[in-house]
């Protein structure tokens, strides 16, 4: 019965997680907290689900009853705290009459953020100290899984969160409940709806390539942006009023968006093994080997990338909120279904008040990107483009959606999509960019995709993978810090497409995590990339780790000594 508890809580500590964005824009004073609870509420759903998946594999059958045991407590403190976040974010959309703020309209975001706390801190502990026990502790039950556990620290987390829950919980709910874990004893509380199984298709074998997607038509590299859309020529449109708040389901009762396409909470794929804690700017402890391949079979490679197994670096800076400029289509849905589309990828928002999604089409390659969101009225929107028809270009934490006006050939803002986390906006613009190419209609001139303003370039080499020569590059962005390896095709029109990328920020400076196994050839202890096309493996050892390959031992040795020089920061 664990196993789905576990997941359970994993998806509310998401939700939490994108409830607290709305105050990162409202409050820049408190946005360094505000950002670190925000990457710990994402190590701590990683956490759950690595825990989940172990417990799943029921290879550790004699440590197995120690932890369901020791989760009673964490599991019951943890779920008072996400309640009190989520009703903290949910007081902020009451109405102006209930909350005055500086504006018609505005809640006291400062003063909501302020009070939370101090309640939390008036039960024991902090906000941020809370959420680093909750996460240690449930890193620490994946090590004791498998013997390798520091049980002192367990131990005093475990005391620590005992006196913590005994002043969280409601004197009458603390002798009424027999099993404090149980959500069914929530009540009231609503319920996440579960996501839906992937479509039961056989996974499609393309033809046109071996090792990375086919492309069709020659483009240029992206000229400079003039569109009025991006801010360093002319800011965008200021944006609209705060969407209506989403109210969730009734227990037994299914969602008030059902009808525009019934859009769940759907929260990370997970692979079938994961080992890999995500790491936060509270803690750099990971541990990872698993493949993005290993996964069973699905009808889209994309259905794979969020995996929730990369690490969680929140951007710094925040850009403008997400909105879409475009005209609202309401049969949008229903002509992607009719049309043979399915749904490969979904995204939540601003609190989940807009979803994005992304569609395909098996017969020809065609994808196109879907958004939805509420009017102030309430009203239900939706937007929908091919993504043959739009630029991606990003601008600080945002991803910018240009189309090309007809009238004068210039570009006009389509959509804003702001991120609070580094590693997801770059996995979504590299699935959206990859998805573009491997699009058989070609993309028009002009439409070409750019994101590396908001990155250094660290390491620049050649890397062979079996007959084919890759550009191979380290990154590291200058306003989260985070830094990820990145190969693309090393000539032709594909040259800008990612093939692969994998983030290494925890590994800097341990340098017993790679080695030199040939003059050219460096293998890695931990290693998880997200590859961007189907068919594509990246290469391996006798010892089934990862390795890469360089075309000269110059490239090799050069990387290794830059690699552990980087520092992590975000200073250009």
């Amino acid at each position: 019965m664990a196993d789905w508890r576990l997941l359970d809580y994993a998806r509310k500590a998401e939700e939490a997680a994108s409830g607290l964005s709305v105050f990162l824009s409202e409050i820049p004073e408190y946005s360094r907290d505000i950002t670190g609870d925000i990457a710990e509420l994402f190590a701590i759903s990683n956490a759950l689900r690595v825990l989940h998946e172990d417990l799943d594999l029921r290879a550790y059958g004699r440590n197995s009853g120690r932890i369901f045991r020791d989760l009673d407590i964490c599991l019951s403190s943890l779920g008072f705290t996400l309640d009190d976040v989520t009703k903290m974010f949910g007081e902020s959309k009451r109405k102006a009459r209930q909350h005055p703020g500086a504006f018609p309209g505005t809640p006291p975001y400062a003063q909501l953020w302020e009070d939370a706390c101090d309640d939390l801190s008036e039960q024991g502990l902090s906000l941020p100290v809370r959420l680093q026990m909750y996460r240690t502790y449930l890193q620490g039950m994946s090590e004791a899984l498998k013997g390798d556990a520091d049980d002192h620290e367990i131990d005093v987390v475990r005391g620590r969160l005992a006196k913590l829950v005994k002043r969280q919980e409601p004197v009458v709910d603390y002798f009424a409940r027999p099993q404090p874990i149980d959500v069914r004893a929530y009540g009231n509380a609503p319920r996440t709806p579960q996501p839906y199984p992937p479509p039961s298709s056989s996974r499609p074998q393309f033809d046109r390539y071996t090792t990375y997607p086919g492309y069709q038509g020659n483009h240029p590299p992206p000229p400079p942006p003039r569109s009025p859309g991006f801010r360093h020529v002319h800011p965008p449109p200021p944006p609209p009023p705060p969407p209506a708040p989403i109210p969730g389901p009734a227990p037994g009762q299914r969602s008030s968006w059902y009808g525009m396409g019934d859009i769940p909470f759907v929260p990370p794929m997970v692979p079938e093994v994961p080992e890999s804690p995500t790491i936060s700017t509270a803690s750099s402890h990971t541990q990872s080997t698993h493949s993005s391949d290993s996964g069973g079979p699905v009808p889209h490679w994309a259905m794979r990338i969020f995996d929730g197994r990369h690490s969680s670096i929140p951007f710094q800076t925040l850009g403008q909120p997400t909105r879409c400029l475009g005209r609202d289509e309401p049969s949008a849905i229903e002509f992607l279904d009719t049309d043979g589309f399915i749904k490969v990828l979904e995204l939540p928002f601003e609190a989940t008040a807009v979803w994005v999604r992304l569609y395909w089409r098996a017969e020809d390659n065609r994808a196109r990107i879907l958004f939805l969101t509420m009017d102030q009225s309430g009203r239900r929107m939706r937007y929908c483009l091919p993504l043959t028809g739009l630029k991606f270009v990003r601008t600080e934490s945002c991803l910018q959606l240009c189309r090309v006006n007809r009238q004068d050939g210039q570009l006009d803002l389509w959509a804003n999509l702001r991120f609070t986390l580094y590693e997801r906006m770059v996995l979504l613009y590299c699935t959206m960019a990859a998805m573009k190419c491997q699009d058989k209609v070609p993309t028009p001139h002009g439409l070409e995709d750019f994101f590396q303003p908001g990155e250094k370039e660290e390491f620049g080499g050649e890397i062979q993978d079996s007959r084919y020569l890759h550009a191979f590059r380290i990154f590291r962005d200058r306003d989260s810090g985070c830094v990820r390896f990145e190969a693309t095709p090393r000539r032709g029109p594909l040259k800008t497409i990612p093939i692969w990328t994998a983030f290494v920020t925890q590994y800097i400076g341990h340098r017993k995590w790679m080695k030199r196994v040939g003059q050219c050839t460096v293998q890695f202890r931990e290693f998880h990339p997200y590859v961007f096309c189907d068919g594509y493996k990246l290469s391996k050892g006798s010892s089934g780790k990862y390795q890469i390959t360089f075309t000269t031992p110059q490239d090799c040795k050069l990387f290794m000594e830059i690699f552990h020089s980087i520092r992590v920061n975000t200073s250009v």
